[in-house]
């Protein structure tokens, strides 16, 4: 899934209101930095974009020198907690220099022996290699997960866009960006730019480490851990500030989610919205309580798969915001987020690339929920039974599905589930496969009557 409302907040979340710095530091394989620094737009407002796409972006060398200034840097900023490791991924460095992208389209930058060098390098776009690198079945299309990779070796110009293979249709999460590099476009120039060879899919790269994602190459820039960790840290706090909106999720055996959020004070509410409360509010933390009195184990609120906390002022969306945590198997989950077998921590395990979320199914697949009249919505869990983990959607009839009426979801019962299947602890997956069986979910009743489900509890 490619981000929730909710996780673009909190990474996007430093200041209350107004302009903020955004500041990200990648740490490069010879122990030089890049610091790229861009505004933050305030939190609240109708427009949910957080943080400027032009960041001034600074080199400071591992010896003390002094730092050199590149410029701005083009590059958007996702909601992705994965997002500091794709940005500073564009960042390597390649025979003693530094290499950075700009600010525009094909223009280049590297900086070797403190000195800094940009260049142009556009290749012609060509709509055959396009095909050629789709000329297979779905199922083994290349695909680009954004990296665009220029050198300069000897008199000839290399331009590489590296290709991953992945199952097309079936995938759309964060970890899309850490599949492994199966080949790259590759153009080539003699004379400095000037004119380019045609473009061609091979395994034989230049710039990129083939077998190794994009975030990892070796030779690739990585986050400042401690940066990154104070940021989060800070942005989380900021969150748990000021008044306060607590919902509880109880499962059957009387544990809990305690899910929090940060409303509006009065001067925010008058100024935004005319003193009307928000419909949603950023989620600050979820924590889980296994029995009163017991210490709270942390969940990350990225992995809670929630689009928002509702307020009193969503009206039925608050008393539905616990449809997607529950027990199976005598484990807790919320989303695809379960507490580890030791009962101390809560995994989230990746949408594997068999699996989609939100998306299109397999073509075998939708062939099937139309012969059966099924449909998915957005529910989706995960449980284990020893080393097997099973990750599941329940499927519901599509009459049933279609039949809401204003803003009241239809209550539908489950006829059954997608599911995949991992015995490496989500590593690899099965493919998707109907079933009338289900770890999870009990074939018959609606979600919100599943015997295992979590409730709110209002008081």
């Amino acid at each position: 899934m490619k981000t929730s409302l909710v996780t673009a907040l909190v990474l996007g979340l430093h200041a209350q209101s107004g302009f903020a710095q955004d500041r990200l530091e990648c740490v490069l394989p010879q122990g030089g930095r890049i610091v790229m620094e861009g505004d933050c737009k305030a939190l609240y407002g109708n427009d949910p974009k957080i943080c400027d796409t032009q960041y001034a972006t600074r080199y400071l060398g591992p010896d003390g020198a002094a730092p050199v200034e590149l410029g701005i840097t083009s590059m958007r900023r996702t909601g992705d907690s994965g997002t500091p490791a794709q940005m500073c991924a564009n960042f390597y460095v390649r025979d003693g220099a530094v290499h950075a992208g700009g600010a525009e389209y094909g223009q280049y930058r590297t900086v070797a022996k403190g000195q800094l060098a940009s260049l142009e390098a556009k290749p012609r776009y060509d709509k055959e290699v396009e095909k050629q690198a789709n000329r297979e079945s779905a199922r083994r299309a290349l695909s680009r997960p954004g990296y665009t990779r220029m050198a300069v070796q000897g008199t000839t110009w290399v331009v590489e866009d590296a290709l991953t293979r992945w199952h097309w249709g079936h995938y759309a999460d964060a970890d899309f960006y850490r599949q492994p590099l199966s080949h790259v476009s590759q153009t080539l120039s003699t004379d400095q730019g000037k004119s380019w060879s045609a473009p061609v899919i091979t395994s034989a790269s230049r710039l990129f480490a083939i077998g190794t994602s994009a975030q990892d190459q070796p030779d690739a820039a990585k986050p400042g851990a401690s940066t990154i960790a104070a940021k989060r840290q800070d942005r989380r706090a900021l969150l748990a500030q000021g008044k306060q909106l607590v919902l509880r999720c109880r499962l059957p055996d009387q544990s809990e989610f305690v899910l929090s959020g940060m409303l509006q004070d009065d001067e925010d509410a008058n100024r935004q919205s005319g003193g009307e409360m928000q419909p949603f509010v950023p989620l600050a933390s979820v924590s889980y309580v296994a029995a009163p009195g017991r210490a709270a184990i942390s969940v990350d609120p990225d992995l809670a798969l929630l689009m928002g906390l509702p307020t009193a002022a969503a009206g039925p969306a608050q008393d539905q915001v616990c449809n997607g945590a529950g027990l199976a198997n005598g484990l807790p989950f919320i989303g695809i987020t379960m507490l580890d077998q030791d009962g101390k921590r809560f995994t989230r395990f990746d949408y594997p690339d068999k699996i989609w979320f939100p998306g299109d199914p397999p073509r075998q697949i939708r062939e099937m929920l139309m012969r059966q009249e099924l449909t998915y919505g957005i529910n989706v869990a995960v449980s284990r039974r020893g080393k097997l983990i099973g990750l599941e959607y329940p499927l519901v009839s599509q009459t049933c599905a279609s039949g809401a009426r204003g803003d009241q979801a239809p209550v539908c019962p489950v006829g059954g589930v997608l599911r995949s299947e991992s015995h490496d602890n989500g590593v690899s997956w099965s493919d998707l496969a109907f079933s009338k069986a289900s770890w999870i979910f009990t074939q018959g009743k609606a979600l919100e009557q599943q015997p295992g489900r979590a409730t709110l509890q209002r008081r």
